[in-house]
């Protein structure tokens, strides 16, 4: 009787035994399965990024360079030709004080400040400007142009930032503040303008305010995101490529802020993607 009760419960541990065994064995198999699809999912992630930003890192090469040309075309064909134009107007012959002469007159100062107006856009256009005259002075010029619209009252207060980032930080944050001020003509119906370029230890932070019909940032991402638009959702894309991170602040009827933070003297533009590549 006590080798019968023996062997049932050796029986009964050895089953015991190989259970616990099994379900630590399952729970185990689990546990990695769950961390391989983890870090299968991450490596997706990652992978989606740096092809997201391979594609927009050549969208805006390939925008620089339609830039160029188009500005190279403006300057050297376009510009010429009103030049042209406008020279001609003053050899025709008409009598002084003439009905005739001052319609000329008028017609020759439209070309004069269409010509002034493509010169500007031609300046705005081309990469190189923004090398040679600076960020904070690129950013002054194109609020000078809005200025000039007698539309928009502008104010620019900056830092100096020169050395702190490279050139294509510069670019990528000039053409940032070019699509933010369109947005503000097409969109805002605002009657003001405030940019404001500073500096913070190791950050530099560039913020555009406006005075508009304001709008619901999480509704209009949400938006852009279903429709795969720009607008907003590429400027936090390029803010994103040169490791900044993008702020808004917005309501209707209480204008627009937005706020882009990049750091600097850590690691230049070239560096960061290289870090994005790895």
């Amino acid at each position: 009787m006590q080798s019968d009760f023996q062997e049932v419960f050796l029986v009964i541990f050895t089953s015991l035994f190989l259970l616990v065994l099994l379900v630590g064995f399952i729970v185990i198999m689990l546990i990695l399965n769950q961390k391989s699809r983890h870090a299968q999912a991450q490596e997706l992630r990652l992978m989606k990024e740096r092809y997201e930003q391979e594609l927009l890192r050549s969208q805006l090469e390939i925008q620089e360079n339609v830039f160029g040309h188009l500005s190279q075309e403006i300057h050297d064909n376009i510009g010429q030709s009103l030049t042209f134009v406008a020279l001609s107007l003053l050899t025709v012959p008409v009598e002084n004080n003439s009905e005739a002469q001052e319609y000329i007159e008028e017609s020759r100062k439209a070309l004069q400040k269409a010509i002034t107006e493509l010169r500007d856009l031609s300046r705005s256009l081309h990469t190189d400007r923004v090398t040679e005259v600076g960020l904070a002075n690129s950013i002054d010029f194109e609020l000078e142009r809005l200025k000039r619209t007698n539309l928009y009252e502008t104010s620019f207060n900056f830092a100096d930032i020169r050395n702190l980032l490279d050139h294509q930080t510069e670019i990528i944050l000039f053409r940032i503040v070019q699509e933010m001020l369109n947005n503000i003509v097409k969109h805002a119906k605002a009657s003001r303008v405030e940019i404001r370029l500073s500096h913070k230890t190791d950050i530099l932070v560039l913020e555009i305010k406006d005075n508009g019909v304001g709008f619901d940032p999480e509704a209009l991402f949400a938006k852009q995101e279903r429709l795969k638009g720009l607008g907003l959702m590429n400027i936090r894309k390029r803010a994103s490529l040169i490791g900044g991170t993008f702020h808004i602040n917005s309501a209707k009827n209480s204008g627009t802020a937005i706020r882009i933070t990049i750091p600097v003297n850590k690691q230049s533009f070239h560096e960061h993607n290289q870090e994005s590549e790895i």
